[in-house]
């Protein structure tokens, strides 16, 4: 298993996880009526947006940076 296999099992799973808390938290935003409650799965959302962006972008930007192909 090389480190490319690796990065792919990371980010499957990454996703799926991510899509089971961008669910749930659908949900406790259109059944709360908490505006703190909210609040907090707001920033949840916004987190796992750029959680998954960081680890989608990574490779692009070290390969842009080493010059070469990735991994």
């Amino acid at each position: 298993m090389d480190l490319t296999e690796i990065a792919a099992a990371i980010r499957a799973v990454a996703v799926f996880f991510s899509v089971i808390v961008c669910a749930y938290a659908g949900l406790v935003l259109m059944t709360s009526r908490n505006p703190v409650q909210r609040a907090e799965w707001k920033e949840v959302l916004i987190g796992v947006f750029v959680g998954l962006s960081v680890i989608f972008l990574a490779p692009l930007v070290a390969t842009t940076l080493s010059g070469g192909s990735y991994c």
